[in-house]
């Protein structure tokens, strides 16, 4: 077959050029396996042949990581480094945008890089401080929250025990009141019964004779005085009574004598309350005068009071001489 395409482009006068053609071939060949360049020459066909060009090597950037992440180089993904490993890649000199993160996702850096013209550049990826610095914010926003929650637990406890507290003080005061109330009844009752026997015992001696009882006071008088005589013998008398089964009788004081002074009882009743008879308008009472041998006399007369010897039974005073006599006063109860 070979034979006869020969013979065939032989006849047509194209051996030549086929020729020509396969020459072409085998030097383009020839040129692409040859580092040299040199030049060859097939009839009038000349060709020039240059030496394949290596390109020049790119500069090496080295990305660690201090835990395990996944990294990309300017946004492309470029898969996983072993914490505390390393990975290489080819890159172009200039800038660069490294980007790691933690294998959950969490955690992220992006860490800008100038990648040297020459030579190895290195960039290390620390997610840890990052991790860290997240997991301490955490726990503090957990122990604020745990810190609010047991703040809240203890206000609500606090809370509860003080209106407990005020329940109780208030059942307390509730019933401190009923026994105050129950006290004072039973202190108004006692009190009331006491002052009424005491009424009825007044009354009793009084329609007897005996004695009178100023309830308004609680001074119990003799019903009836002693007259003519000095203050010595007023004073013995009445601390020597005897009467309705009591020795404690005194002189009275001045003042005890004007409280029972009453101008509307009449001159007939000497002016005194209780109808208490009184023989004459002076009565001596314990209280002292205007000087050390002087005591006070009342006069129930005008209502007045004044100082006058003790040694004589009638009062000096305008020059009269009146006898003077005694009533006698104890306290009521005792």
């Amino acid at each position: 077959m070979r034979t006869r395409s020969v013979r065939l482009l032989a006849a047509l006068g194209l051996l030549p050029c086929v020729a020509g053609v396969w020459a072409l071939a085998s030097l383009f060949l020839l040129v692409l396996n040859c580092g040299t360049a040199r030049a060859q020459q097939n009839g009038d066909v000349t060709v020039i042949i240059k030496a394949k060009t290596k390109p020049a090597d790119l500069p090496t950037l080295m990305v660690m990581c201090d835990l395990v992440c996944n990294w990309k180089l300017d946004g492309e993904v470029k898969g996983q480094i072993d914490a505390g490993g390393a990975a290489k890649v080819k890159v172009e000199p200039g800038q660069h945008m490294v980007e790691g993160t933690t294998e959950d996702g969490v955690d992220q850096v992006k860490q800008p890089s100038t990648v040297k013209p020459t030579g190895q550049t290195m960039v290390n990826v620390e997610l840890w401080p990052i991790r860290y610095a997240r997991l301490v914010v955490e726990q503090e926003a957990r122990d604020n929250a745990a810190q609010m929650q047991a703040a809240r637990e203890q206000s609500e406890r606090d809370e509860a025990a003080q209106a407990q507290a005020a329940k109780e003080q208030s059942e307390r005061d509730a019933r401190d009141k009923v026994l105050q109330e129950a006290q004072a009844k039973t202190e108004r009752e006692s009190r009331e019964k006491a002052e009424q026997e005491e009424r009825d015992r007044a009354a009793r001696e009084e329609a007897a004779g005996v004695t009178w009882t100023d309830t308004a006071t609680g001074l119990m008088w003799t019903k009836k005085g002693k007259g003519n005589l000095n203050w010595k013998q007023a004073t013995a008398y009445c601390q020597n009574l005897q009467l309705e089964g009591h020795s404690d009788w005194r002189l009275p004081r001045i003042e005890e004598l004007q409280g029972i002074y009453d101008r509307d009882a009449g001159f007939g009743s000497h002016n005194v309350k209780g109808n208490l008879q009184v023989p004459k308008w002076w009565e001596w009472s314990s209280s002292r005068g205007d000087s050390s041998e002087k005591v006070l006399i009342f006069d129930f007369k005008d209502g007045i009071r004044f100082s006058s010897g003790t040694g004589r039974d009638w009062p000096e005073v305008l020059g009269l001489e009146e006898p003077t006599s005694a009533l006698c006063v104890r306290r009521a109860g005792q």
